[in-house]
């Protein structure tokens, strides 16, 4: 936790920028962030010591109703100025503790992710991980959904749509070919949308890599980052979607990170690139090995890889996440690595194969999961990995540098991603003892997280699907 001095440096720094409140935010169980304001004349150091009480049994997956008090503790070391407020307002990330004795709440997503960076440094393999996630997100001119006893239905609208070429409207300025991947402007409409998004990103301390307009036809894009440690990799996340979705809104359209949206055009996965160090020294290369890959960077895949489906219920958490991860929709199926191949659940860029620059690309997860519970259950798996030297080769995941979606490939050897979320739960439930390893994930907190989207399955039993009718209808 911070000292007392960047407490003191918070507190000027509210008086001297004159703040009028602040907002203190928290991520619950299934990744929404929310967040109670309070004055900035109510601000002072014991304010940061005794945080915000709040009942947590309102929230799924965190406390009973008999024992719903929770509190907030403001972490002075992650702040911004919140660009979307009327009033001028610093936002803090918080953790989730105990009212009475301080203590980190098991349950807290945010404080998990910390668990998890502390058991890799307790491990000796390694003193820091170092992610970089890949934003894509969809931004529609339109979009509107419903769900009633009798009437069931989504719509979505984009002026770069093909559809929309018989409309005045648009020029003519529709996507010609099937892909969308860095189209220039006026047909990539959204290029100022992603330049303020950018800009303000770089504001809040956010390292930007670069944008551009994704494949996707009707406004899919994609911001990458710099490398940041652990968890403010993760707080990041939570920050740029935020950016996200109030850009958008302020030039009313709308932004989601839906896996998949609609059909026929590709999903938006939530990609991270990662790096171990230990003492400041990349522990991942190794110039002769394969893609310059040393031995723990290898039993790292290999972690991540045998433990891919029991991730899957953190990393790709929503019953839609599973129709992006079909053969041939710009995602990956198989759990298998390779070097630059995009067929691959793991793969290691070409341009990033010297001492400085090794990583790899774990390409299955997409942006509805929490990215502190997500990327506490990837490091997880990778430390699992490490510890016992697993060798991905002998585990049956490569490499191989073939498209493995290419018509006639023979892809029955290959270990399959799960196909649906209740797969995955139910490999959570089989292959879960990685994650309780020095306490990082509680099995209490497991076994309600799978109740809960258990809970979330069973919302679709009994509702049928809108194609349903205009297959069985008249049967």
């Amino acid at each position: 936790m911070a000292s007392n001095r960047m407490v003191k440096i918070q507190l000027e720094r509210i008086a001297e920028e004159k703040f009028d409140e602040l907002d203190i935010r928290f991520t619950d169980v299934k990744g929404h962030w929310r967040h109670v304001t309070v004055p900035s004349s109510m601000v002072d150091e014991e304010f940061f010591n005794r945080g915000v009480g709040f009942d947590g049994s309102t929230l799924a997956g965190m406390t009973q109703t008999e024992a719903g008090d929770l509190a907030l503790k403001p972490d002075p070391l992650r702040v911004f100025e919140d660009p979307f407020t009327e009033r001028k307002t610093m936002v803090i990330f918080a953790d989730i503790v105990d009212p009475v004795t301080g203590e980190p709440f098991a349950r807290d997503p945010r404080g998990i992710a910390r668990k998890a960076a502390a058991h890799l440094r307790d491990s000796g393999m390694a003193t820091d991980s170092f992610w970089a996630p890949e934003f894509e997100f969809y931004v529609f001119d339109e979009a509107s959904f419903w769900s009633e006893k009798c009437t069931q239905g989504y719509r979505l609208g984009s002026i770069e749509s093909p559809d929309n070429s018989k409309h005045t409207e648009s020029k003519g300025l529709v996507h010609s070919c099937n892909s969308g991947y860095h189209i220039m402007y006026p047909v990539d409409s959204l290029h100022d949308i992603r330049s303020e998004i950018t800009r303000l990103m770089q504001k809040t301390g956010i390292q930007v890599k670069y944008h551009h307009h994704e494949v996707g036809r009707m406004g899919q894009s994609e911001v990458e980052v710099t490398f940041s440690p652990f968890l403010s990799a993760a707080d990041n996340i939570m920050l740029t979607k935020h950016i996200v979705r109030n850009v958008a809104l302020r030039n009313d359209l709308a932004a989601t990170f839906m896996p998949k949206p609609m059909e026929n055009e590709p999903g938006s996965g939530m990609h991270f690139h990662m790096f171990m160090t230990r003492n400041q020294d990349r522990i991942f290369f190794d110039k002769d090995g394969y893609c310059s890959l040393s031995g723990p960077a290898l039993s790292a895949i290999a972690g991540i890889l045998h433990h891919a489906p029991a991730i899957c219920a953190f990393s790709n958490s929503s019953v839609n996440s599973y129709h992006r991860l079909v053969p041939g929709q710009e995602a990956p199926v198989y759990r298998f690595f390779s070097g630059p191949n995009r067929s691959a659940a793991i793969r290691v860029p070409s341009y990033a194969r010297t001492a400085e620059s090794i990583r790899f690309e774990y390409r299955v997860p997409d942006g509805c999961g929490n990215p502190y519970l997500s990327m506490s259950a990837i490091l997880m798996a990778a430390v699992d990995g490490m510890k016992k030297e697993l060798d991905p080769t002998e585990c049956g995941f490569g490499p191989i540098d073939d498209n493995v979606f290419e018509k006639g490939y023979d892809t029955s050897p290959l270990a399959m991603l799960p196909l649906s979320l209740g797969s995955a739960l139910d490999a959570l439930q089989d292959d879960r003892e990685f994650l309780e390893d020095g306490g990082v994930f509680s099995p209490d907190m497991i076994d309600d997280y799978v109740n809960m989207k258990r809970d979330e399955l069973e919302m679709f039993r009994g509702s049928p699907h809108p194609r349903e009718h205009s297959l069985y209808f008249s049967l």
